[in-house]
């Protein structure tokens, strides 16, 4: 059996998370995966807090996140699907990227070339991070329904609840409802918002 190390708590952290939810991982129950005592983690994970930015940071490393020089609109694409295979990839531990900040020499890379690349198109510092940020948080909103539509959860309205006289556009969705168009278009949307953006600030 390979030594205890952070690592290999961390992939175990990961597995049981992808398996029963991000809410399931305990020191406990990663101990008993692992074989070992309880107090033979803390010097590696001293906390459960410890354990969640440890899987944030594993899935960061993991995510081919677009660096070096890159035009924005790549860019944009680009750490949208990164992300969104992570997602997919990790449907449990993904949760874990919604309580810990995303830190990092990698994620950081990512940004330098991201806020480089904006800057170039013209915007000003401040709006450049402003575009970072908000394609972070289209990232993070796909990667969520992305996750539970991998574990076979349906991220949309229960159509069957809902009276037909009250709700005729919302039913007349039934069955016509394609998740990737659906994301899809919401990263062209954002495309088109930023390039609306620039020439606004031009």
């Amino acid at each position: 059996m390979p030594p205890l190390s952070r690592d290999r708590i961390i992939d175990t952290a990961i597995a049981l998370a992808d398996r029963d939810g991000l809410d399931a991982v305990t020191l406990r129950r990663i101990a008993a995966m692992l074989g070992v005592h309880v107090t033979s983690l803390y010097n590696h994970v001293p906390t459960r807090d410890a354990v969640t930015t440890g899987i944030v940071d594993a899935l960061v490393t993991r995510a081919d996140l677009p660096t070096g020089e890159i035009e924005w609109e790549p860019w944009v694409r680009t750490f949208v699907a990164a992300v969104g295979e992570i997602a997919t990839a990790h449907p449990g531990a993904f949760a874990a990227l919604q309580r810990r900040p995303v830190e990092g020499a990698r994620a950081t890379r990512s940004f330098e070339a991201a806020l480089a690349a904006f800057e170039r198109a013209g915007l000003k510092p401040a709006d450049a991070y402003g575009a970072v940020k908000a394609t972070t948080h289209m990232a993070l909103s796909i990667g969520v329904e992305r996750a539970l539509w991998r574990r076979g959860e349906e991220a949309e309205t229960a159509f069957e609840h809902l009276p037909a006289e009250s709700f005729p556009h919302v039913l007349a969705l039934q069955g016509q409802v394609d998740p990737e168009a659906q994301w899809s278009f919401s990263v062209e949307t954002l495309v088109a918002g930023l390039q609306a953006q620039m020439r606004r600030k031009a």
